[in-house]
């Protein structure tokens, strides 16, 4: 019986190239490991040569579809005969076929393939830096990211996938020392240039992938806008979606020393599956947005109390709400979505034992044996200080902290079985003329 054996070893077919380098929710790290917002130079440049670059979809693929059918052992195919020739990956097979997101998971034992799908359309470079489609502007998956989750699948297995922002206890502790000095009442657009600097650079905490890998931007980048539209650090380019500091500015109760953070996390409905497990399909609204909040003491040591503050909450809620629109104005939370659908899927496919069921050997992705040339960037270590300050009748407010938090494990063992899901796998061929990619 033939194996498909997707291996990716030693496919220095590049990811490294001019898409490899492209931006990454508009931010950038310096030489020193800090985060920043990129420069409009530094974006326009970015953008310029990208779409130099770029040839889009050619033949069917420029057809936009409501299902395409993407092979993995055909994409294994791809890679090892551009690393044979020496030659980049292709640019469609990077795009995988212009996917904007998973909507099914197929098992074909009789040619040991398994196969992914979803909806797909001609890409072009859209805001920046991102690769979109042309017809709806939602990010493509990609290539390495999926390589990523793959490889790292074990890791997210013991404890998921996470970033979280946060300051350090020292910049809690200089802050209120740099607070007690000021005295009396304090005008925070005045003071705070002066208590940003005492806070200090805020810390990245990563686990679960390498930190210089794309998906790893990914997931930095999409919590670090989020916190600039919850702080009113920066205006969100999506109408009803006003900061959190400006939803609580009203409230003379609030407590200097209780604080609120969110982060973003999966959020799919049960997985359904065709009876005998050859069919998947992943459905819901994929990213939710969840708050705590926390307590601080005077030496910055925090601790979380299992509670939400109501309005917190409400910004939550509705920054979920929004998500749909803010992927495609504001591309990273889009990219995230991706990367959750590809975690997902990368452990769906170990948990439920795909690969089995397809005779399949897919130890070289999604084990430690994969050895495919992902891309590789600077490792964001901290990011100046991102607080906002708010006057209460209590005290200066801080706002600084979030996250994002992928729990593919927890969702690809949330699964029931519908009949209808095998049936599907019998007639979405035919959406994308009757054609699985790259088989």
């Amino acid at each position: 019986m033939a194996a498909c054996s997707v291996s990716f070893e030693n496919a220095t077919a590049q990811f490294g190239n001019v898409f490899g380098n492209r931006g990454v929710g508009g931010v950038m790290i310096d030489a020193d490991g800090v985060l920043r917002n990129s420069t409009a130079e530094d974006q326009s440049r970015n953008l310029e040569q990208l779409r130099s670059t770029m040839q889009g979809a050619q033949g069917d693929l420029a057809k936009a579809t409501d299902l395409r059918l993407i092979s993995l052992k055909g994409i294994q195919q791809m890679v090892l005969e551009a690393q044979k020739q020496g030659k980049s990956i292709p640019e469609d097979v990077y795009c995988l076929g212009g996917l904007t997101r998973i909507d099914y998971v197929f098992v074909y034992p009789e040619r040991n393939d398994i196969v992914i799908a979803g909806p797909a359309e001609p890409w072009a470079i859209g805001p920046q830096g991102s690769i979109v489609g042309k017809n709806t502007g939602s990010p493509v998956v990609n290539l390495d990211d999926l390589a990523t989750a793959f490889r790292y699948v074990d890791q997210a297995r013991n404890g998921g996938v996470s970033v979280s922002i946060d300051p350090t206890e020292q910049g809690y502790r200089q802050f209120n020392q740099a607070l007690r000095n000021l005295g009396g009442n304090v005008n925070p657009s005045q003071a705070a240039p002066a208590l940003a600097r005492a806070f200090g650079p805020q810390q990245v905490t990563l686990s679960g992938l390498p930190a210089d890998s794309h998906m790893a931007r990914v997931i930095l980048a999409a919590d670090y806008r989020m916190k600039l539209y919850g702080m009113n650090l920066a205006k969100p380019p999506v109408a009803g979606l006003p900061s959190y500091m400006e939803m609580i500015q009203n409230r003379s109760n609030a407590s200097t020393q209780i604080q609120s953070r969110w982060w973003m996390a999966c959020d799919y409905d049960a997985i359904t599956h065709s009876k005998d497990r050859l069919a998947w399909k992943i459905s819901g609204q994929r990213i939710k947005t969840m708050t705590e909040t926390e307590a601080f003491d005077q030496q910055g040591q925090r601790k979380q109390t299992g509670k939400a503050d109501p309005v917190a909450k409400k910004w939550a809620d509705n920054f979920t709400k929004k998500i749909g629109e803010l992927a495609v104005k504001d591309p990273v939370f889009g990219e995230l979505r991706n990367v959750m659908d590809l975690c997902l899927v990368a452990a769906l496919i170990e948990s439920q034992n795909l690969q089995s069921l397809a005779a399949c050997d897919l130890s070289s992705i999604l084990g430690n044996r994969g050895q495919i040339e992902t891309i590789k960037l600077d490792v964001a270590k901290s990011l100046d200080p991102q607080i906002s300050f708010l006057q209460t009748a209590q005290g200066l407010l801080v706002s600084a902290s979030g996250g994002v938090m992928i729990e593919s494990w927890y969702f690809a063992t949330q699964i029931k079985e519908n009949e209808s899901v095998g049936e599907a796998k019998v007639a979405t061929a035919k959406l994308d003329n009757d054609k699985i990619w790259y088989q």
